[in-house]
């Protein structure tokens, strides 16, 4: 589909809803661009099939459909090249619920776990609200494109007796979708040091056109000391339905997830929540791929407009683009100058990794009408700057 008919046929009008986003924006008169969810509704046979399973008016104790689990691997399977096994997958309710519990279940209290910084800040939150330790180790930044600094994490992971590494990938802030390469080498070392990893995918599907995302456990080698959270909440804008998959290939790694959730009575499904992820699969596959079209669009006229006079993360996956106003913020934190200046709500980047003051993080799923707008006002702003 053509991303000018996905626009006219999907685009959502959210501005005067209960969205979290558009909310805050009224509330402050800005263009939100911040929190990670889309302005488009979903394919129409989605729509379709959940008002059949409502109107039918039966809400007791459901079942998972028959062919949940064939449906979710044959995506990944055709998607990603993985075939993932029913047995390996375990339930949550949303992606952050998964680290808490993957955290509580699999290390200590004390125990240090290691992120690579700048990171979406609830891994960092989980770690310190389980009472582990977090250990934190910067990427490199070569204008823009994030790289992990392998030299750094294996010093940490010697001196630091590191148990587990918490992995984004797509990553979340900076865009990247790690390279094959670039996995077997921190997956070498976390085998060295017997750290597992815990990879939260949940960006996998929202992959541009020119790029290729490698799952963590498809690296054979390297599966028995990886978990992996998977998610559909972000590939089709699903954040009000909770449910999310732990995938845990290694047995008794499972069987201690398991009897972790047992203990909580966190081990159950909600069938109602995990429809909307199924529908998808099963009907979104066109969709999928005309809103990654749209965000690629989005990106490149950014770069376009804006790329000449700042930084920017090399968008590889993911639907945030990492931004750095540098010179242009003329305030602490370049997300209040954002607000303040041209009337767009970002997230700040200082809330991902220290020394981001200058950088925000925007959220680029939505209208090119309304990407215009966006880039029109920060033009401004530099040309404010520049006189």
């Amino acid at each position: 589909m053509k991303t000018s008919a996905f626009i006219r046929k999907y685009y959502l009008d959210r501005s005067d809803s209960r969205s979290v986003k558009w909310s805050r924006g009224r509330k402050q008169g800005c263009l939100p661009m911040w929190i990670a969810d889309m302005d488009f509704r979903c394919d129409e046979r989605v729509t379709r099939a959940l008002k059949d399973f409502i109107q039918a008016g039966d809400y007791g104790y459901t079942n998972l459909p028959d062919d949940y689990y064939q449906v979710f691997c044959s995506w990944h399977e055709k998607r990603n090249h993985i075939l993932y096994q029913q047995e390996w997958i375990r339930f949550t309710k949303g992606a952050v619920n998964a680290m808490y519990q993957i955290i509580h279940s699999l290390t200590e209290e004390n125990d240090a776990i290691l992120i690579s910084t700048p990171l979406y800040p609830p891994f960092k939150a989980a770690i310190k609200n389980c009472k582990r330790k977090v250990i934190e180790s910067p990427m490199k930044n070569d204008d823009g494109y994030f790289t992990f600094d392998y030299k750094d994490i294996e010093k940490k992971f010697k001196t630091k007796n590191v148990k587990m590494l918490m992995l984004c990938s797509p990553h979340n802030p900076v865009g990247r979708v790690w390279k094959k390469g670039e996995l077997e080498e921190l997956f070498e070392l976390c085998r060295k040091y017997h750290v597992l990893v815990c990879s939260d995918e949940v960006h996998s599907d929202i992959i541009m056109p020119d790029q290729e995302f490698i799952p963590s456990l498809a690296l054979k080698k390297y599966q028995n000391q990886t978990i992996s959270i998977i998610a559909a909440s972000k590939s089709f804008s699903l954040a009000v339905f909770s449910h999310c998959h732990v995938v845990i290939p290694n047995k008794k790694i499972r069987d201690r997830f398991i009897r972790y959730q047992q203990e909580n009575n966190t081990a159950s499904v909600n069938a109602f929540n995990a429809l909307p992820t199924y529908y998808n699969y099963i009907y979104g596959e066109e969709w999928l791929d005309a809103v990654n079209n749209v965000i690629f669009d989005n990106y490149h006229y950014l770069k376009q407009e804006l790329g000449g006079y700042m930084e920017m993360s090399n968008l590889e996956g993911s639907y945030l683009l990492f931004l750095n106003l540098g010179r242009y913020n003329t305030c602490k934190s370049a997300a209040e100058c954002l607000a303040d200046r041209c009337r767009i709500l970002a997230n700040p980047g200082e809330s991902f990794g220290k020394g981001y003051e200058n950088w925000v993080r925007l959220n680029l799923a939505t209208s090119p009408e309304n990407i215009k707008k966006a880039a029109d006002s920060v033009l401004q702003l530099i040309r404010s700057k520049e006189k």
